[in-house]
């Protein structure tokens, strides 16, 4: 499974068809930079920005694999009409010890803007997150997007900035920070990739949900 999916993320042009109406399919939809999984159970075509790891990795480790940030929509039929899924945020923090968050908080700005207050900060709060054990534990949030969520992809896609991350865990008021290797730079292009797809689809199907 994870050898088809890198050969996905490998063609730069993916041919589109297996949940679109019968018209449209017929042309090629051409998306770039992103990942396709066809959900064949479900009859769902999942449309996912590359993973970008959060923290420093070697190059064998996948990026599902450390901590790191990842958006994405689907794309369905229901009664001969075709939908689309609200975009999604995941956030998945992975260590050796527990954090059990349930905010994060986004600190965007170069080290000189941040120690001068005039960072710019957007929190996620009251999160629920999928745990497990796995070489390591992992925790992960997976949120539809809300006008809040909408702001923060538009400004990791629009600034190149530093970046440092805090996981929280309110109830017991301690949290983990993580400065981002490169800050926003590659989340960018994994981003800026996938909301063009979503913006794409918007179009070819007219189905009037821009982001």
């Amino acid at each position: 499974m994870k050898l088809k999916l890198f050969a996905f993320s490998i063609l730069c042009l993916i041919c589109v068809n297996l949940t679109f109406s019968q018209e449209k399919a017929q042309e090629r939809i051409k998306l770039k930079g992103v990942l396709i999984e066809n959900d064949y159970h479900n009859n769902i075509t999942w449309i996912k920005s590359k993973p970008v790891p959060l923290v420093s990795k070697d190059f064998s480790v996948g990026a599902t694999n450390v901590t790191h940030m990842q958006i994405y929509f689907g794309m369905y039929m229901q009664d001969s009409v075709q939908k689309i899924t609200p975009i999604r945020l995941v956030n998945k923090y992975k260590d050796s010890d527990w954090i059990f968050f349930d905010k994060i908080s986004y600190l965007f700005g170069t080290r000189k803007e941040v120690r001068a207050g005039k960072g710019k900060i957007f929190k996620i709060e009251n999160l629920e997150t999928d745990r497990n054990v796995n070489r390591g534990i992992s925790e992960k949030s997976d949120i539809a997007a809300d006008d809040n969520v909408k702001d923060l992809i538009k400004y990791i896609i629009e600034n190149e900035t530093g970046l440092n991350i805090r996981y929280t865990d309110s109830d017991k008021s301690q949290y983990v920070e993580l400065n981002v290797p490169k800050g926003t730079k590659r989340l960018q292009k994994s981003f800026k990739a996938l909301i063009d797809s979503y913006e794409l689809m918007n179009e070819k199907f007219e189905l009037n949900k821009p982001f």
